[in-house]
């Protein structure tokens, strides 16, 4: 887990090296963007080509709700104070993921209850985790939301998995 934040860390410092198709989040060479629900359930998305390089799976949404609210119901606090005014049943997106290359498990991990976020004008994110790509692998990432997040349904949440890119 520590190599993934190490990731995300990175990540979080480089967000304009990620230039190109989907313009409504630094994140622009997305491999995997999609709207999706945040209730109780499994998500899977269409297969994907990769290469080799480092993956990191993201929960996106926009920011229709006050900050603070948002914040406790994506589980992205980062000290005592800002935990401190969120509601015992927050966070609200928790989440389990697998990796699939056909029945095989490549990856696999959860959401955790605090920070791996990241905050634009419009967005917030929140990490779930990455995983390593090998080249010519087509995968699938399977998403279970294991609370109700639908709260945060109206924050218009995207389901968004890209490559890592060092620069």
């Amino acid at each position: 887990m520590g190599s993934i934040a190490g990731f995300i860390g990175a990540l979080v410092l480089v967000p304009a090296s990620c230039a190109g198709k989907h313009l409504e989040h630094p994140y622009k060479r997305s491999d995997i963007d999609t709207p999706v629900s945040l209730a109780v359930g499994t998500v899977r998305t269409p297969e994907f080509n990769t290469v080799t390089q480092w993956y990191v799976i993201i929960i996106q949404v926009e920011k229709p709700l006050p900050l603070e609210q948002i914040i406790c119901m994506m589980g992205v606090t980062h000290n005592p104070t800002e935990a401190s005014s969120c509601s015992s049943n927050d966070p609200l997106l928790r989440a389990d993921w697998i990796i699939w290359d056909k029945d095989q498990i490549v990856a696999k991990g959860s959401s955790t209850t605090k920070a791996d976020s990241m905050f634009t004008k419009e967005h917030v994110y929140k990490f779930l985790g990455g995983f390593p790509g090998k080249s010519g692998k087509k995968y699938v990432l399977e998403v279970k939301f294991t609370q109700d997040g639908t709260p945060l349904n109206s924050a218009n949440p995207h389901l968004i998995v890209i490559q890592q890119r060092y620069h």
